[in-house]
């Protein structure tokens, strides 16, 4: 690439094109041209720690948790706050039964966007899982709150698992 075209910032703006039509062709459920467009976005734009961590998604979407774990680690190396690799790496985690591994990239995922009901969701899961429903309560709250501001249907489910939290909470608490 001539000095020109770099320094116009050509590559920058091109790149953001690619990544643009990758989201949208996903958006559509064409993961195969979505997957094409972040490859050629991260080839003019190799340090850019979001594209990795979308082609991590991407990947793990399509079943791919090895490759999707190899993006999210490069965009955390190239970023350690980059949000949708560790919430990726979290989601990785829950799903192989890491709880400790999980809440800790969770955690990092709500550094970068403290507000994700998502993440918070998975969060309070993770807590539940490990065994501690009063701070998983707390998080589910949170969740359910955020999902209510966008009109989210999640945020029933969120409600259900905060009964199913406040009963375990009044089982333990009657344990002498």
């Amino acid at each position: 690439m001539t000095k020109l075209a770099q320094w116009l910032g050509i590559p920058r703006y091109r790149a953001d094109e690619c990544y643009m039509l990758a989201l949208r062709a996903f958006s559509q459920r064409k993961l195969a041209a979505a997957q094409a467009h972040i490859d050629e976005a991260l080839e003019l734009l190799p340090g850019h720690a979001e594209y990795h961590a979308v082609q991590g998604f991407f990947a793990h979407e399509d079943k791919a948790s090895e490759r999707a774990e190899a993006c999210y680690e490069r965009a955390i190396q190239l970023n350690a706050y980059e949000m949708l690799a560790n919430y990726g790496r979290g989601r990785l985690a829950y799903h192989n039964r890491d709880w400790a591994a999980a809440a800790e990239r969770f955690v990092n995922a709500l550094a970068a966007q403290p507000q994700r009901p998502e993440t918070l969701y998975f969060l309070a899961m993770t807590q539940h899982r490990l065994g501690k429903n009063d701070e998983a309560a707390r998080w589910m709250s949170a969740a359910a709150a955020g999902f209510a501001s966008s009109a989210d249907h999640r945020e029933r489910h969120c409600h259900s698992w905060l009964r199913e939290f406040e009963k375990l909470n009044a089982v333990e608490a009657d344990i002498p």
